[in-house]
């Protein structure tokens, strides 16, 4: 059950078993909220003198339900809880003059992990934009900051901003399209008059919110859930990126750059595609590596268990690095050599064509049916790919299949149907 989120009082909670179900019964400040099927006499008398616990364990054994006590006595107190979530996320506010952050980005105190960012940067002039607004005292939006070990931080929300910041005093940015200091725009920081220079370097200043290395995994991926202060929301993947960097991290953003994989995925053009742009190839690697060992694992929450995959695997062994890459290398150049461009594809028997876009149930259906060792055997010289396509198209045609990959998609069920099916077609064709 869910509770209320604007309850601040106290909440009392019994759970029991009557004919074989869970019955909840919350009480706040008094009043019922919610419950099933329970006697109106079971309800606390609040001017009766006792504890509630022992009223509510007496009241259930002087009545006919069949129970089961399950819980006695739990109290959460809302306040208490908040203190201890609280206290599990420690931060710390800085506000930095504009010249120290861009020696800390130059001096790598501050990791801006460029690899990680989403793959499109402000261009120069709503970076010279951000400047001018420093220079009128306009206010900007903190930045969030992770603290990775002492002294070493990695940047959660204000990437943008801290490489503009980077770049304008490295003289790399010429301020364009000013429209307030337009006798700024075409120079660079070391060609501002004196006085602005002085101003932006000592004057202006940009908070940081620094989440101290204490605080709780967890609590810390919350956080970076719910920052979206850019104004441009940050989908699941740029949020592991944040939370999460380390040795898996770089391996899925170095192996979502191969060409083939690419292929795969439908990523003609970097610039274009929206798989590419928003790290959705990188995703895609992050699903293959969570499910590969346990494919059983594959159901409910997708997404969280892609997130608690990384959060555990962030620091791994060099071998098993080795063997991740191998397996899923293999595996990618498998399918190339069967299915082509046409792998992630659904086609569309009434139509006659495949649809430009990939599918994710397709995704998952053909790349964890080509894990199987035994599927991995040689493919015969004699081989014919556009025949092996054709009884591919013939797969969309029946309805298990296609019912599997258009709906139900996340449960367990859904995805052993469709990978056993890709997996029969696969071996039946490299057996004959």
């Amino acid at each position: 059950m869910e509770y209320i989120k604007d309850i601040s009082k106290e909440i009392d909670k019994i759970g029991f078993e009557a004919y074989s179900k869970i019955i909840e019964i919350v009480f706040v400040g008094g009043v019922v909220h919610k419950y099933e099927n329970v006697p109106k006499d079971i309800f606390y008398d609040f001017k009766s003198t006792g504890s509630k616990e022992d009223y509510y364990v007496e009241k259930l054994q002087n009545s006919d339900l069949d129970y089961e006590i399950i819980e006695e006595g739990i109290e959460i107190d809302i306040k208490k809880s908040l203190k201890d979530q609280q206290r599990n996320l420690i931060t710390q506010f800085v506000d930095y003059n504009l010249k120290t952050l861009s020696e800390l980005l130059e001096e790598d105190t501050i990791n801006l992990h460029p690899e990680y960012q989403r793959r499109y940067r402000w261009n120069d002039e709503r970076q010279s934009k951000l400047i001018e607004s420093f220079i009128m005292n306009v206010p900007v939006p903190p930045i969030f900051l992770n603290e990775d070990d002492f002294g070493k931080y990695s940047v959660i929300d204000g990437k943008q901003r801290l490489n503009t910041i980077k770049r304008f005093f490295t003289d790399e940015l010429e301020l364009v399209g000013l429209k307030v200091f337009q006798n700024l725009n075409g120079k660079i920081f070391s060609n501002l008059p004196l006085p602005y220079q002085n101003y932006l370097k000592t004057r202006a200043v940009l908070r940081a919110i620094i989440i101290l290395n204490e605080s709780d995994e967890d609590i810390k991926y919350k956080v970076f859930q719910r920052l979206n202060t850019g104004g441009v929301k940050l989908n699941d993947q740029e949020i592991r990126n944040s939370a999460y960097p380390g040795d898996l991290n770089d391996l899925t953003l170095r192996l979502s750059e191969n060409p083939t994989f690419h292929k795969l995925l439908g990523v003609d053009d970097k610039n274009e595609s929206k798989i590419y742009q928003e790290m959705k190839d990188v995703e895609y690697v992050l699903r293959f590596f969570t499910f590969f060992e346990n494919p059983d694992y594959f159901s409910g929450d997708i997404s969280w268990k892609m997130s608690d995959f990384v959060r555990k695997n962030q620091r791994m062994e060099e071998t098993k690095i080795k063997e991740y890459e191998k397996q899923f290398l293999n595996t990618i150049n498998f399918i190339n050599r069967l299915f082509g461009e046409f792998a992630f594809k659904r086609w569309l028997e009434n139509k006659g064509y495949w649809k430009k876009k990939m599918t994710t149930p397709l995704f998952d259906a053909v790349i964890f049916a080509c894990i199987d060792r035994d599927v991995k055997v040689s493919i015969p010289n004699d081989f014919n790919k556009e025949d092996f396509i054709s009884e591919y198209k013939k797969l969309f045609s029946d309805k298990d299949f296609d019912f599997f990959i258009s709906f139900h998609t996340s449960t367990s069920s859904a995805f052993i149907t469709r990978k056993a099916k890709v997996y029969n077609l696969i071996k039946d064709t490299l057996d004959r």
